[in-house]
C-alpha cells in the first residue's frame, strides 16, 4: 500500500502549476504595453516630422499626452528637440517646449527628464551687441575654440541693443545652469574675452519659462579682443 506524498513535495508543484501560466500571462501583457508605446512612439514622430503643419500640431498634441503618462524616453526627448532646434519651422521648437511645459504640471518627472535632454543638446546663446563692429566677435572667437568646445554652442540670433554696459555679460536664467555658465565663461576667456556671469533665475520674471541650457552674451563698452577687431583675411 503506497503512502501519501508528503505536502513540501506536493506544495512546489501546485506553486508552480499556478505560477508558469501568471508569469507567461505577465510577460504576454509587458510585451503587448511595450509594443504599443513603441508605435504611440512612431506615431508621434511621423505626426511632428510631416510636412503638413496641421500634421505636426497632431504630433505636439500627442508629445504633450505621452509626456504627461510618462511614456516618452529621455532619448526622445533630446531628438525631438535636436530636430525642432534645426528645423525649418520656426515655431516648432517654441510649440514642443510649451508641451513640456505643460506636462510637467501635471507629471513633475517631466520636468527633471527635460533638464537632462536639454543638457545634451548644444547651449544656446543669444548675442546682443552694442554696435554692429561687436556682432561678429562671437562667432569669430567661436571659430578659435577646440572643436569639441565648438560644438557644444550655437548662437540662435546676434542682434543689436542698448543697454549700460559696464562690462561684457553671460547672463544664465536657471540655478541649475551656474556651472555651465562658469564652464562656458571659461571657454571664452580662453580665447581673449571676459564675461561676467549674471544670475537672472531669481530677478527676472521670465526666466521661469525659459529654457534650460539657455544662456545670453551682452558685449559692453570694454574693449573687444583684438582677434575681433582684425579684418577678415
Amino acid at each position: 500500500m503506497s503512502l501519501p506524498r508528503p505536502w513540501r513535495e506536493i506544495l512546489p508543484q501546485l506553486l508552480s502549476t499556478a505560477l508558469i501560466p501568471l508569469t507567461v500571462a505577465g510577460i504576454g501583457w509587458y510585451y503587448t504595453r511595450w509594443q504599443q508605446n513603441l508605435a504611440d512612439l512612431r506615431t508621434m514622430i511621423d505626426l511632428m516630422t510631416d510636412a503638413a503643419p496641421e500634421k505636426r500640431k497632431y504630433g505636439i498634441a500627442m508629445f504633450e499626452y505621452l509626456l504627461k503618462n510618462d511614456k516618452v524616453p529621455v532619448e526622445f526627448i533630446t531628438a525631438q528637440l535636436d530636430y525642432a532646434n534645426s528645423s525649418s519651422d520656426r515655431d516648432l521648437l517654441p510649440l514642443l517646449e510649451n508641451a513640456v511645459q505643460k506636462a510637467s504640471l501635471v507629471n513633475t518627472s517631466v520636468k527633471s527628464a527635460y533638464e537632462e535632454a536639454t543638457a545634451r543638446l548644444p547651449s544656446r546663446i543669444f548675442v546682443h551687441a552694442l554696435n554692429d563692429a561687436q556682432r561678429p566677435c562671437a562667432g569669430i572667437l567661436l571659430d578659435e575654440m577646440k572643436d569639441g568646445d565648438k560644438a557644444a554652442i550655437t548662437f540662435p540670433s546676434v542682434i543689436t541693443a542698448r543697454w549700460s554696459g559696464e562690462a561684457h555679460e553671460l547672463r544664465y536664467f536657471k540655478a541649475s545652469d551656474r556651472k555651465r555658465a562658469d564652464n562656458l565663461a571659461e571657454l571664452f576667456a580662453a580665447v581673449g574675452l571676459q564675461l561676467t556671469t549674471k544670475d537672472l533665475s531669481t530677478s527676472w520674471s521670465g526666466a521661469r519659462d525659459s529654457r534650460p541650457n539657455t544662456f545670453e552674451i551682452w558685449f559692453g563698452n570694454p574693449a573687444l579682443p583684438m582677434n575681433c577687431l582684425q579684418p577678415k583675411k
